[in-house]
């Protein structure tokens, strides 16, 4: 929930409270109302602010001075279904600083707002509003902000990582520069630091390209194409593209491609999936590997697929393969000019199509990395169908 939106929230919580609060102390100053007419208009007041409060989706709890529930809205009892009215905080979450923050608001009628470590299924980050309530209670409100916190972690390291990737041919380039300068050098070496100079400034610039790339895939929700690709003619034409770099390297290129499977991703995008996951092979397989790329069908998905017979690798790099900046040969990667981000552009790319890009490998008996795809028409079912 945004912030403006949660202190809204708060806020008609807090009047709706407020209301049966004063409709209970009644109205002194109406003489001509009767006693009966004043308990009956609070009484049906009570009633319906009550209701409305407990079908809140947002989870509120309303407490007395020794953190006691009294009241707990239908959001709370989803989120915390251990809740329960008679109850108090400190059992119900463990967690000494809500209970005892809760107790003080409903003392002091001053409010509080904070975050917490909480344990419900796992452990979370939650933001908490306390209010008073002037009947001598409070009322807890818990927004759950693990995944806004994970986030701006997570954003905080990639930032770092981008700018410690980009320093690194940075470097290399304004070094190159600086001897290039030098009107001493003979014009072979100047001819080989031009040379270095030039791929530095190329693998600066696939940097910068795939960044932006991966941004696009994380920040865009519109689908990735209206036109979709036709993946065997896709992997067909990287394959095609990588066979001298392949013959380079002394890997060899095989293809078992079934086609005319269509996937929801432009052309570009089905080509790139392939060229990455070839170009991982040929650069990491070793000479006299070979890399066979497959597609076929699956039921209602399709998968794409490259596999090598190279070297492999060792299990503790496998769940770190798809991070993005992730190098399990940091040193061929740099010196290969690789930018770290192939293989989570590959990832991004398979979910974002409803999709799913997964690896297996073994030392000494190669690397398979599949990415299985819904086909273009079950796709475009899924997107249109009613969500829970």
């Amino acid at each position: 929930m945004e912030m403006a939106g949660w202190f809204v929230a708060v806020a008609t919580i807090l009047v709706a409270l407020a209301v049966v609060s004063w409709m209970r102390r009644g109205n002194g100053e109406s003489v001509r109302a009767g006693r009966s007419d004043r308990e009956a208009a609070a009484k049906d007041a009570a009633s319906v602010a009550n209701t409305a409060f407990a079908s809140l989706p947002l989870a509120a709890i309303v407490v007395d001075v020794e953190a006691r529930v009294r009241r707990v809205s239908q959001g709370a009892r989803e989120k915390f279904p251990f809740l329960e009215a008679g109850g108090d905080l400190l059992s119900a979450f463990g967690e000494p600083e809500l209970a005892s923050r809760a107790s003080q608001v409903a003392r002091s009628g001053e409010a509080q707002e904070f975050e917490t470590r909480l344990f419900v299924d796992r452990r979370g980050t939650y933001r908490i509003t306390i209010a008073p309530i002037d009947d001598g209670s409070a009322v807890v409100c818990i927004a759950d902000t693990t995944e806004a916190v994970d986030y701006q972690e997570l954003r905080m390291q990639f930032v770092s990582n981008v700018s410690h990737e980009l320093r690194t041919p940075l470097t290399g380039l304004r070094g190159l520069l600086e001897a290039l300068d030098d009107d001493d050098l003979d014009d072979g070496l100047r001819q080989r630091f031009a040379r270095r100079a030039q791929h530095e400034a190329s693998r600066l610039a696939a940097i910068i390209d795939d960044v932006l790339l991966l941004s696009e895939l994380e920040t865009s929700s519109a689908p990735l194409t209206e036109e979709p690709a036709e993946v065997g003619m896709a992997a067909a034409g990287a394959a095609a593209n990588l066979m001298e770099q392949a013959e380079f390297a002394g890997v060899e290129i095989v293809t078992e491609l079934e086609h005319g499977l269509l996937a929801p991703l432009t052309p570009r995008m089905a080509e790139m999936i392939v060229a990455n996951l070839l170009t991982n092979a040929i650069n990491y397989a070793g000479s006299g590997a070979r890399a066979t790329v497959r597609t076929y069908g699956v039921g209602d998905d399709l998968v794409l697929e490259v596999a090598d017979d190279g070297v492999g690798i060792s299990e503790e790099h496998l769940p770190h393969v798809f991070e993005r900046f992730y190098r399990a040969d940091r040193s061929r990667s740099n010196r290969l000019g690789g930018t770290g981000l192939g293989l989570a552009i590959v990832k991004h790319i398979a979910e974002r199509a409803g999709g799913e890009a997964t690896v297996t490998s073994r030392p000494g008996y190669g690397t398979t990395v599949r990415v299985r795809l819904p086909t273009a028409g079950v796709a475009a079912q899924r997107e249109l169908a009613p969500r829970d």
